[in-house]
């Protein structure tokens, strides 16, 4: 990656007021760190009511045109969007950061929460998994250096 500004499509769910709140200050603090950030839910107007198709080609082309996603992985199971997501990065070429919160990550036992392999695969393949919005920020800007 050059200095310039990196561009950054953020995949999360993002339907409930919890992540829509969660996507809207994760965002803001990678914004202040200097990156350029593609937030799904900033796409379409609050009284907009896009087609599928409509959802399917902005989401893509800014994806498809971004250096790096950032896929937050604390649904159960990963939402089946940002899964989608992670393939499509994956086969384009384009590297995944996983952002995985969730206390339950460290757990033992019945208690800890499962990911899919396959797609935590798709991830490491041409990216990391990260813990917090810090260590998100870190990677971020490891990435820029390349």
């Amino acid at each position: 990656m050059t200095q310039q500004k990196m561009k950054i499509y953020w995949a999360n769910a993002l339907f409930s007021v919890a992540d829509r709140e969660f996507n809207r200050l994760s965002v803001e603090k990678v914004r202040d760190a200097g990156f350029s950030v593609f937030l799904p839910q900033e796409a379409f107007t609050s009284d907009a009511d896009p087609t599928n198709e409509e959802i399917f080609r902005v989401d893509t082309a800014e994806l498809q045109s971004s250096d790096v996603v950032v896929a937050c992985l604390d649904q159960f199971p990963i939402d089946a969007g940002v899964a989608c997501e992670i393939g499509v990065a994956y086969a384009s070429g384009i590297p995944v950061i996983g952002l995985y919160t969730d206390v339950r990550k460290d757990r033992r036992g019945a208690g800890r929460m499962y990911k899919n392999q396959y797609v935590l695969g798709a991830i490491e393949a041409n990216g990391e998994i990260v813990e917090s919005i810090e260590g998100l920020i870190s990677a971020l800007s490891r990435l820029r250096k390349r």
